[in-house]
C-alpha cells in the first residue's frame, strides 16, 4: 500500500506543478485530463458462477506546449496505475501501470512542413509478476525503460494530425535489474554461459542500443466537446544486427495506443485505452511453479491490452492568466 500511496502522491503533484508553473510564462499553454475509475462486482448464490472484485485506475494526461513565433515545443505527459482486488487473491494485483513521457521540439518551415526532434521516455512503477505466480518478478521501475531520440521532418497539415519522418533514430532498451537483464528481458543480451551451459550471473547486458528508421504518426481531436480521440502510432525499423529477432523475422518494432473519452456530464466520464505491440525482439518470462525454473521464449505475437472505466473525471483548461 506504500508504494500505490506514493503513486497518488505523485499524480497530485503533478497536478500542482502544472498549475504553479504555467502563469509564469506568457506563450505556454498547460491543459490536462485527470480521471480516477472503479468497477465493482458481486455474486450471490449466483447459477452462471462468478467471483467478488473490485478495481480502480487513475489516469493523468498532461499537456503543455510553447509556441512563439516559427518555434513550438510540444509535452504530454501519460501516468497510469490500477490495482485488482478479487475474492481468491491473497493482495491486490497491478493491472495497468505507465509512465510515458513525450518532448517535441519543432521549427516551422513552410505551411505544412517542420525541421523536428521527437524525445521519448516510458517506464512503470512498481514490479510486475507472472500472474497466477506472484513469486516471479518479470518487470520493474525502469526494467525495462525505453528511451527514442528521434531528429527528421515533421508533416503537421492541420493542429490535430501530424507524421513524423526519421531516417535515423535513436532507441534505447533499459534493464536496470541484473537478474531480469541475466535472462534477458525485454530484447537485452542475456547472460554468457560456461561450459557446461550454466548461466553466468552477473554477465547480462542492462541495456541495448538500436539504430534505424522512424515514423510516428498522431492524432488528436476533440469532437463537440464531449468526445475526445487520441491516437500514437510509432513504427520503428532496426539497422543493426538483433541476435534475439528470429531468423526470417522482419525487425520492426510497432506500437499503436488509442485513447477514447467520453464525457457524460461536468464531473463523470467513460474512457477507453487500447494498446497494441509488436515487438520480435521481446521475451516471455515465466515460472509454473515457485520450486520450477525459469524459461524464456521470444515473443514474437501481437500484444494487445484494453481497458475501460467509468468515473470521476476533471479536465484542466488553459492556465494561461488572460488579461
Amino acid at each position: 500500500m506504500r508504494k500505490i500511496f506514493t503513486v497518488f502522491v505523485f499524480f497530485i503533484s503533478v497536478s500542482v506543478f502544472a498549475q504553479e508553473s504555467a502563469d509564469t510564462t506568457k506563450p505556454w499553454k498547460v491543459t490536462g485530463l485527470g480521471s480516477l475509475s472503479f468497477t465493482q462486482a458481486s455474486f450471490t448464490n449466483w447459477s452462471a458462477g462468478g467471483e467478488n472484485s473490485v478495481a480502480g485506475l487513475v489516469l493523468v494526461k498532461m499537456y503543455a506546449d510553447y509556441v512563439k513565433g516559427n518555434f513550438s515545443n510540444n509535452n504530454s505527459l501519460t501516468l497510469k496505475y490500477g490495482i485488482q482486488q478479487n475474492e481468491s487473491y491473497n493482495q491486490p494485483r497491478k493491472n495497468e501501470d505507465l509512465i510515458d513521457l513525450n518532448s517535441q521540439v519543432n521549427h516551422k518551415i513552410s505551411k505544412s512542413w517542420r525541421i523536428s526532434a521527437l524525445l521519448n521516455f516510458n517506464t512503470q512503477f512498481t514490479n510486475g509478476y507472472n500472474y497466477p505466480n506472484d513469486s516471479l518478478v518479470i518487470s520493474k521501475f525502469m526494467a525495462p525503460g525505453f528511451l527514442t531520440i528521434s531528429p527528421g521532418m515533421l508533416y503537421k497539415p492541420s493542429d490535430y494530425f501530424s507524421v513524423l519522418l526519421t531516417p535515423i533514430t535513436m532507441k534505447g532498451i533499459f534493464v536496470l535489474d541484473q537478474d531480469l537483464a541475466d535472462l534477458g528481458a525485454f530484447g537485452v543480451d542475456k547472460a554468457e554461459t560456461d561450459t557446461a551451459g550454466n548461466m553466468i550471473a552477473g554477465t547480462g547486458k542492462t541495456s541495448k542500443i538500436k539504430m534505424g528508421a522512424f515514423m510516428e504518426v498522431y492524432f488528436k481531436k476533440t469532437f463537440k466537446e464531449s468526445f475526445a480521440f487520441e491516437s500514437k502510432l510509432n513504427m520503428f525499423y532496426n539497422y543493426l544486427h538483433d541476435n534475439n529477432i528470429p531468423e526470417g523475422v522482419t525487425p520492426i518494432d510497432v506500437n499503436w495506443q488509442n485513447f477514447f473519452i467520453y464525457r457524460i456530464n461536468k464531473w463523470f466520464s467513460t474512457s477507453l485505452f487500447v494498446h497494441l505491440a509488436y515487438m520480435p525482439g521481446d521475451v516471455f518470462i515465466e515460472r509454473k511453479g515457485i520450486n520450477e525454473p525459469i524459461t524464456t521464449k521470444p515473443n514474437d505475437k501481437l500484444q494487445i491490452k484494453q481497458t475501460f472505466g467509468v468515473g470521476l473525471a476533471y479536465t484542466l483548461k488553459d492556465l494561461k492568466k488572460k488579461k
